[in-house]
């Protein structure tokens, strides 16, 4: 019997606790939170998904075995970096995801990629857009080509400072490339609040070039929350990735004169991709996700350039960037 741990119950966490009650193979599942409340979401999430796995809900880390075969650290990036090496000190980890954003600050990721070399455990990043069929079709369509890829993102209001990374890794997966600049000129010159509790929004433009020569622009226009198109352009092909309510691609090709084909897809949700990830890890000892080193490498010059424009904007000096 497997011996899992997902720390963090709140909205995020319960998705990843239904994944895990998906899977076939016996568990022994911990979920661990401070707060009540958040367990309790937990505690009726699971109710929804039929299963014969043990869970234990508890708000103590003694409750919580030495050594685990898989974790989920599914908590907020303020408390991420404490709760990651609390974990790493006592217990024994086989395999490790985290949440995105890894860290707010600049310390934690060399502290942490310490640690998880120390003990040898296998981590990864939850960059899920990595696990679609579709980006990874178009992945393969622009490594055959060789070409460079000019990668597009554009919506209203959300989330660029929590999400844009999401993006960022996505550019990194399809262009199989690292990157080498980040911009954050074109930030509209306002702190926006965000929906999560300490924690600040921007809108405006973030660009970068990645080190094969493709470039990213993401945008987030202020106003009303809107759908997210995504544009993927090389000499010979066009892929246009209509995110939100109206989820299609349209792609446009050299070889056929640039003529519209249009498909629909339909979005998984965390709560199975969990399960397939926990499958692949099982079964094969790895998934789909970028690797802690791989997604470090796109975490740190953003967060870089996020705190020097939090600063910037807000007067605050400060080594932390609140972004969640």
């Amino acid at each position: 019997m497997k011996s899992n741990l997902i720390i963090g119950a709140g909205q995020l966490g319960s998705r990843h606790l239904q994944g895990l009650l998906r899977l076939e193979l016996a568990q022994k599942i911990y979920v661990l939170d401070p707060s009540t409340d958040s367990l309790k979401i937990s505690e009726e999430r699971a109710k929804e998904i039929t299963h014969n796995h043990k869970i234990i809900f508890t708000t103590s880390w003694n409750d919580v075995p030495k050594e685990l075969d898989f974790v989920v650290v599914a908590t907020g990036a303020n408390v991420r970096s404490k709760v990651t090496q609390q974990l790493l000190e006592n217990h024994k980890v086989i395999q490790l995801v985290l949440e995105k954003i890894l860290f707010q600050d600049l310390v934690s990721y060399e502290t942490i990629g310490a640690l998880l070399a120390k003990t040898q455990t296998t981590t990864w990043v939850n960059h899920p857009r990595r696990m679609v069929e579709h980006y990874q079709e178009i992945r393969n369509s622009i490594l055959a080509s060789k070409e460079s890829a000019v990668f597009q993102v554009v919506g209203s209001n959300w989330g660029l400072a929590c999400s844009a990374l999401h993006f960022i890794d996505l550019c990194a997966f399809l262009t199989n490339s690292k990157v080498k600049t980040n911009n954050m000129d074109l930030i509209d010159p306002i702190v926006h609040e965000s929906k999560r509790d300490k924690c600040i929004e921007f809108t405006g433009t973030i660009s970068g070039t990645m080190e094969n020569g493709s470039n990213f622009i993401i945008s987030s226009i202020d106003g009303e929350i809107g759908d997210i198109t995504i544009t993927v352009s090389t000499n010979s092909d066009r892929w246009i990735i209509q995110e939100g309510k109206a989820q299609k691609i349209i792609r446009m090709s050299k070889n056929n004169g640039f003529n519209p084909e249009i498909f629909s897809y339909v979005t998984e949700f965390q709560s199975f991709l969990t399960t397939r990830i926990a499958k692949d890890i099982f079964e094969i000892g790895k998934c789909n996700l970028p690797s802690y080193k791989e997604a470090s490498e796109s975490h740190i010059p953003f967060i870089e350039v996020a705190l020097k424009k939090y600063t910037e904007l807000s007067g605050i000096s400060t080594k932390t960037c609140p972004i969640t």
